[in-house]
């Protein structure tokens, strides 16, 4: 784990999570939002947490799961949105291992036969940054959405310096593979010097819509990181 004033002693690829809370910046399509991500319980039952606000509308989503070795099972997946647009409430509670995913506003919409190491749509971030930290391939995940389940597959680009608000951080990029001529774009940068924390994500939408996030603040187990001069 990254001392406050040193961040060389951190272990090359994390075995254990290890309890974080991240605040960023954000950028919705041009309007600046405060965003925080946090990990916090064992391995028993971590529970991640994502809250975006902005005078307009506020997100907040959570996600619980369990850990096993450098396997995350998910176990409960909550989403709220309100403010710009409808208002949204989705929960999905993971079951048998997450052989069974059930919707809970909306039963018909469950997945009775999930397949294996099914993940939800912000648990895969974490098992992301543990199979990049390990050079596990594919980079490949089954995310439930709603009744749906989609394919995230990712591939590493490289080492990248990137520019953020604590200064500048050497880091691994991510990125999304799509089908050809797609219009859609993401990519994540994770530090490998602090337990690989999300330090950046961007995402393009097909509409030109984007969305960015960058790190300005992190603790881990309860230290704050700098970085070294």
């Amino acid at each position: 784990m990254a001392s406050v004033a040193e961040t060389s002693a951190q272990p090359a690829a994390p075995r254990v999570l290890l309890p974080f809370t991240a605040t960023y910046e954000a950028k919705f399509s041009g309007f600046a939002v405060k965003a925080e991500r946090t990990l916090s319980g064992n391995p028993q039952s971590w529970r991640l947490d994502f809250s975006a606000h902005s005078m307009f509308a506020k997100i907040e989503e959570y996600s619980r799961f369990a850990q096993k070795g450098l396997r995350l099972i998910p176990q409960h997946y909550d989403y709220q949105k309100s403010g710009l647009g409808r208002d949204r409430h989705t929960a999905l509670s993971f079951e048998d291992d997450g052989k069974r995913v059930v919707n809970i506003y909306n039963k018909s919409r469950s997945i009775e036969k999930a397949p294996e190491n099914i993940q939800d749509k912000i648990s895969y971030q974490m098992q992301l940054a543990i199979d990049v930290a390990n050079g596990k391939q594919p980079l490949k995940y089954l995310v439930a959405d709603g009744k749906k389940i989609r394919e995230y597959e990712f591939e590493v680009a490289g080492k990248e310096t990137v520019k953020t608000p604590m200064g500048e951080i050497e880091t691994i990029k991510v990125q999304r593979i799509r089908d050809e001529g797609a219009q859609r774009v993401t990519n994540i940068w994770f530090a490998p010097e602090w337990n690989y924390a999300l330090v950046k994500l961007m995402q393009r939408e097909e509409n030109g819509k984007s969305y960015q996030i960058t790190l300005t603040k992190l603790l881990i187990d309860g230290k704050e990181i700098s970085i070294k001069k």
